[in-house]
């Protein structure tokens, strides 16, 4: 990807923005952000990049939960996930 090359100098850039922001605004602006890049990835590297992202924030989301807490999590990530039933008209 044009621009994307140089991973440990686009960390440090991106540690260097963010020191500065707001957690929610940096989190409104990355969902937004991959709304925004996802339609541009073919899908088998879409589909591959999404599952990385949702492992990272499964495992970063449910960091210091008990395994309870970790169970009800998933659980509603599970059910924001599934397509919504298509409604007869």
């Amino acid at each position: 990807m044009k621009g994307c090359e140089g991973g440990d100098d686009m960390m440090a850039m991106m540690s260097k923005m963010m020191e500065g922001c707001e957690p929610g605004m940096m989190t409104e602006m990355m969902s937004q952000c991959l709304g925004m890049m996802l339609q541009k990835i073919p899908k088998e590297k879409r589909m591959e990049f999404a599952l990385k992202m949702v492992v990272i924030l499964n495992e970063q989301g449910s960091s210091g939960m008990s395994d309870e807490e970790k169970k009800t999590f998933l659980g509603k990530v599970v059910k924001r996930s599934r397509p919504k039933a298509q409604t007869v008209q």
